[in-house]
């Protein structure tokens, strides 16, 4: 991972910082961690991975015309983020802590596409997000998917909201939010919105929500696992493609720490 403040000021590595808007004018190979309020402009054509770990922030973020940003938000809670895209974002985030965050995207040009996977883990916690992408370009694409699991009285809420304007045909609107419940005291709310003002487009929601499969459970039961055990297995495989996104060693170790210590309370 690279941290900010070792990589500002250095000669050849196309970072500019000034007055908290931060200029990536080249390419970066890897992840370079973001923890505090920040605007960020990707130049036309660059390629740029940021980490986000902020509490409590806001982040605006400016991706120019064929410039693209794998965008990773990792132990954040509590913050804003706003996006102009003009090229392409890949967003993953897993939220293990109570927050309310909110994200709006905005496509500005055509062929702009976004993509957002988020899996969040409530355990005696609330956790809401707020996620709105607009279409305002012709031939723009957004797909929106979340996860949520609830257990001990915790609250997962999805609100989340697509428009297409008028006149941007051909552009592809994208929402799925699925949920597991863990006891009868817990929820996963999806309230999926869809604001269309034109005919010649792609626009689709989702949601499938319930409680984890009893049979399920018994199955890897009756094979010697006890019913943590089993519902460990269970939960490994809806965390895992999320989990092995994350490309730094040592924060992989530590969310999936975490993760143990949440589902063994």
């Amino acid at each position: 991972m690279l941290y900010l403040n070792s990589l500002v000021g250095k000669e050849g590595n196309g970072l500019s910082l000034q007055n908290n808007i931060l200029t990536i004018k080249k390419s970066l190979d890897d992840f370079l961690v973001v923890d505090c309020s920040l605007k960020v402009i990707i130049e036309e054509g660059i390629s740029a991975k940021l980490l986000d770990t902020t509490i409590h922030q806001n982040i605006e973020i400016q991706i120019k015309k064929n410039a693209n940003l794998d965008y990773q938000i990792i132990n954040s809670t509590n913050s804003t983020r706003k996006i102009e895209c003009l090229g392409e974002v890949y967003i993953t985030e897993i939220c293990l802590e109570a927050s309310k965050e909110s994200l709006n995207i905005e496509l500005l040009t055509e062929h702009a596409n976004a993509r957002v996977e988020l899996l969040s883990l409530a355990n005696r916690s609330p956790l809401e997000f707020m996620q709105k992408i607009v279409h305002k370009a012709k031939e723009t694409t957004s797909n929106i998917s979340n996860f949520g699991v609830a257990l001990n009285e915790g609250n997962v809420v999805f609100d989340t909201t697509g428009k297409i304007e008028k006149g941007m045909s051909k552009s592809r609107c994208v929402q799925l939010s699925k949920g597991i419940v863990m006891d009868d005291v817990s929820s996963v709310t999806s309230k999926p919105i869809l604001l269309i003002d034109e005919y010649d487009v792609i626009a689709n929601h989702g949601a499938s929500i319930g409680k984890m499969s009893d049979e399920s459970l018994f199955y890897l039961m009756s094979r010697g696992l006890t019913k943590q055990e089993a519902f460990l297995l269970i939960l490994e495989g809806i965390v895992h493609p999320f989990i092995e996104k994350i490309t730094d060693e040592k924060l992989k170790l530590r969310v999936n720490q975490k993760i143990e210590e949440l589902m063994k309370r």
